[in-house]
Protein backbone atom coordinates (compact mmCIF):
# COMPACT_ATOMS: atom_id res chain seq x y z
CA UNK A 1 0.00 0.00 0.00
CA UNK A 2 2.95 2.33 0.58
CA UNK A 3 3.53 2.34 -3.18
CA UNK A 4 0.10 3.91 -3.84
CA UNK A 5 0.04 7.58 -4.76
CA UNK A 6 -0.76 9.85 -1.82
CA UNK A 7 -4.30 10.54 -3.02
CA UNK A 8 -5.03 6.81 -3.24
CA UNK A 9 -3.61 6.32 0.26
CA UNK A 10 -5.87 9.12 1.52
CA UNK A 11 -8.87 7.41 -0.05
CA UNK A 12 -8.05 4.08 1.63
CA UNK A 13 -7.51 5.83 4.96
CA UNK A 14 -10.81 7.70 4.54
CA UNK A 15 -12.67 4.47 3.77
CA UNK A 16 -11.17 2.85 6.87
CA UNK A 17 -12.24 5.80 9.03
CA UNK A 18 -15.77 5.59 7.67
CA UNK A 19 -15.82 1.84 8.28
CA UNK A 20 -14.75 2.24 11.91
CA UNK A 21 -16.96 5.21 12.63
CA UNK A 22 -20.12 4.38 10.69
CA UNK A 23 -19.93 0.79 9.42
CA UNK A 24 -19.65 -0.80 6.01
CA UNK A 25 -22.74 0.83 4.49
CA UNK A 26 -21.17 4.26 5.04
CA UNK A 27 -18.50 3.45 2.47
CA UNK A 28 -19.86 5.03 -0.67
CA UNK A 29 -17.81 6.59 -3.43
CA UNK A 30 -19.20 10.01 -2.52
CA UNK A 31 -18.63 9.65 1.23
CA UNK A 32 -15.07 8.36 0.82
CA UNK A 33 -14.17 11.16 -1.58
CA UNK A 34 -15.65 13.76 0.78
CA UNK A 35 -13.86 12.25 3.78
CA UNK A 36 -10.56 12.28 1.87
CA UNK A 37 -11.16 15.78 0.53
CA UNK A 38 -10.88 14.79 -3.14
CA UNK A 39 -13.16 14.61 -6.17
CA UNK A 40 -15.37 11.51 -6.33
CA UNK A 41 -13.81 10.56 -9.69
CA UNK A 42 -10.56 9.91 -7.82
CA UNK A 43 -12.03 6.68 -6.43
CA UNK A 44 -12.69 5.36 -9.92
CA UNK A 45 -9.37 6.68 -11.22
CA UNK A 46 -7.29 4.87 -8.58
CA UNK A 47 -9.42 1.81 -7.85
CA UNK A 48 -11.75 1.36 -10.81
CA UNK A 49 -14.85 0.98 -8.66
CA UNK A 50 -16.10 0.80 -5.11
CA UNK A 51 -15.21 -2.91 -5.16
CA UNK A 52 -11.61 -2.03 -6.02
CA UNK A 53 -11.51 0.43 -3.14
CA UNK A 54 -12.97 -2.14 -0.73
CA UNK A 55 -10.34 -4.69 -1.86
CA UNK A 56 -7.66 -2.06 -1.16
CA UNK A 57 -9.11 -1.47 2.30
CA UNK A 58 -9.02 -5.22 3.00
CA UNK A 59 -5.47 -5.43 1.73
CA UNK A 60 -4.36 -2.35 3.68
CA UNK A 61 -4.56 -4.12 7.00
CA UNK A 62 -1.66 -6.47 6.27
CA UNK A 63 -0.12 -5.90 2.83
CA UNK A 64 2.94 -3.79 3.62
CA UNK A 65 3.78 -5.70 6.79
CA UNK A 66 3.41 -9.03 4.98
CA UNK A 67 5.57 -7.91 2.07
CA UNK A 68 8.30 -6.56 4.36
CA UNK A 69 8.35 -9.66 6.55
CA UNK A 70 8.49 -11.82 3.41
CA UNK A 71 11.53 -9.89 2.15
CA UNK A 72 13.25 -10.15 5.53
CA UNK A 73 12.38 -13.82 5.85
CA UNK A 74 13.74 -14.72 2.42
CA UNK A 75 17.09 -13.19 3.40
CA UNK A 76 17.40 -15.75 6.21
CA UNK A 77 18.76 -19.24 5.66
CA UNK A 78 16.08 -21.80 4.85
CA UNK A 79 14.87 -23.92 7.73
CA UNK A 80 14.28 -23.25 11.39
CA UNK A 81 15.40 -19.60 11.42
CA UNK A 82 13.26 -18.63 8.42
CA UNK A 83 10.17 -20.40 9.74
CA UNK A 84 10.63 -18.72 13.13
CA UNK A 85 10.75 -15.26 11.50
CA UNK A 86 7.73 -16.04 9.34
CA UNK A 87 5.64 -17.24 12.28
CA UNK A 88 6.68 -14.25 14.39
CA UNK A 89 5.56 -11.88 11.63
CA UNK A 90 2.23 -13.72 11.51
CA UNK A 91 1.92 -13.36 15.26
CA UNK A 92 2.28 -9.59 14.93
CA UNK A 93 -0.49 -9.54 12.34
CA UNK A 94 -2.78 -11.59 14.56
CA UNK A 95 -2.22 -9.22 17.46
CA UNK A 96 -3.54 -6.24 15.47
CA UNK A 97 -7.12 -6.62 16.69
CA UNK A 98 -8.27 -3.26 15.31
CA UNK A 99 -7.34 -4.22 11.75
CA UNK A 100 -9.00 -7.61 12.06
CA UNK A 101 -12.15 -6.02 13.42
CA UNK A 102 -12.20 -3.80 10.32
CA UNK A 103 -11.71 -6.87 8.14
CA UNK A 104 -14.55 -8.70 9.90
CA UNK A 105 -16.89 -5.76 9.30
CA UNK A 106 -16.18 -6.06 5.58
CA UNK A 107 -16.05 -9.86 5.22
CA UNK A 108 -19.82 -10.58 5.21
CA UNK A 109 -20.25 -8.04 2.41
CA UNK A 110 -17.34 -9.53 0.48
CA UNK A 111 -18.87 -13.00 0.68
CA UNK A 112 -22.16 -11.73 -0.76
CA UNK A 113 -20.70 -9.57 -3.54
CA UNK A 114 -19.87 -11.28 -6.84
CA UNK A 115 -17.32 -8.57 -7.73
CA UNK A 116 -15.61 -8.39 -4.33
CA UNK A 117 -15.29 -12.15 -3.73
CA UNK A 118 -12.76 -12.81 -6.51
CA UNK A 119 -10.82 -9.63 -5.68
CA UNK A 120 -10.33 -10.65 -2.06
CA UNK A 121 -9.68 -14.25 -3.14
CA UNK A 122 -6.80 -12.91 -5.27
CA UNK A 123 -5.42 -11.16 -2.20
CA UNK A 124 -5.39 -14.47 -0.35
CA UNK A 125 -3.73 -16.06 -3.36
CA UNK A 126 -1.02 -13.37 -3.18
CA UNK A 127 -0.50 -14.08 0.54
CA UNK A 128 -0.22 -17.83 -0.17
CA UNK A 129 2.34 -17.13 -2.90
CA UNK A 130 4.41 -15.11 -0.42
CA UNK A 131 4.43 -18.06 1.97
CA UNK A 132 5.36 -20.54 -0.75
CA UNK A 133 8.30 -18.36 -1.80
CA UNK A 134 9.40 -18.20 1.84
CA UNK A 135 9.15 -22.01 2.01
CA UNK A 136 11.38 -22.11 -1.09
CA UNK A 137 8.77 -23.66 -3.28
CA UNK A 138 8.72 -23.02 -6.97
CA UNK A 139 5.82 -23.47 -9.33
CA UNK A 140 6.07 -26.69 -11.26
CA UNK A 141 7.95 -28.62 -8.58
CA UNK A 142 6.38 -31.85 -7.32
CA UNK A 143 5.78 -30.41 -3.84
CA UNK A 144 4.39 -27.04 -4.95
CA UNK A 145 0.75 -28.02 -4.38
CA UNK A 146 1.61 -29.29 -0.89
CA UNK A 147 3.38 -26.01 -0.08
CA UNK A 148 0.29 -24.10 -1.21
CA UNK A 149 -1.77 -26.18 1.22
CA UNK A 150 0.68 -25.27 3.99
CA UNK A 151 0.33 -21.61 3.00
CA UNK A 152 -3.47 -21.87 3.14
CA UNK A 153 -3.22 -23.18 6.69
CA UNK A 154 -0.87 -20.33 7.59
CA UNK A 155 -3.53 -17.84 6.45
CA UNK A 156 -6.26 -19.70 8.31
CA UNK A 157 -4.29 -19.82 11.56
CA UNK A 158 -3.57 -16.09 11.48
CA UNK A 159 -7.21 -15.26 10.78
CA UNK A 160 -8.51 -17.68 13.37
CA UNK A 161 -6.15 -16.63 16.16
CA UNK A 162 -6.69 -12.96 15.38
CA UNK A 163 -10.44 -13.46 15.80
CA UNK A 164 -9.95 -15.32 19.07
CA UNK A 165 -7.58 -12.61 20.37
CA UNK A 166 -10.05 -9.86 19.42
CA UNK A 167 -12.84 -11.71 21.24
CA UNK A 168 -10.83 -12.55 24.36
CA UNK A 169 -7.71 -10.36 24.63
CA UNK A 170 -6.74 -11.57 28.10
CA UNK A 171 -7.59 -15.23 27.54
CA UNK A 172 -5.69 -15.93 24.30
CA UNK A 173 -1.94 -16.39 24.70
CA UNK A 174 -0.55 -15.69 21.24
CA UNK A 175 3.03 -16.45 22.33
CA UNK A 176 2.12 -19.98 23.38
CA UNK A 177 -0.18 -20.60 20.43
CA UNK A 178 2.26 -19.35 17.80
CA UNK A 179 5.07 -21.27 19.55
CA UNK A 180 3.07 -24.46 19.14
CA UNK A 181 2.17 -23.51 15.56
CA UNK A 182 5.83 -22.87 14.72
CA UNK A 183 6.77 -26.34 15.96
CA UNK A 184 4.04 -27.94 13.87
CA UNK A 185 4.91 -25.98 10.72
CA UNK A 186 8.64 -26.61 11.06
CA UNK A 187 8.19 -30.37 11.50
CA UNK A 188 5.75 -30.64 8.64
CA UNK A 189 7.88 -28.59 6.25
CA UNK A 190 11.09 -30.37 7.22
CA UNK A 191 9.43 -33.69 6.50
CA UNK A 192 8.00 -32.48 3.20
CA UNK A 193 11.19 -30.80 1.98
CA UNK A 194 13.44 -33.69 2.98
CA UNK A 195 11.23 -36.19 1.16
CA UNK A 196 11.36 -34.20 -2.09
Amino acid sequence: MSSLPSTAQRLVAAARRLLVRDGFNAITVEAVAAEAGVYRDAVRYYFGSKAGLIAAVVDAHAHDQSLESSRETQDLPAGKERIHALVQADRQLAEDSASYQDFLKILPHVLQDAELRPRVARLYEWYRDLYVRCFEGEAGTPIHAQLVRHASLMCAVIDGLAIQKALDPAGVDLDALFGLWETMVRRSLEELLSAS
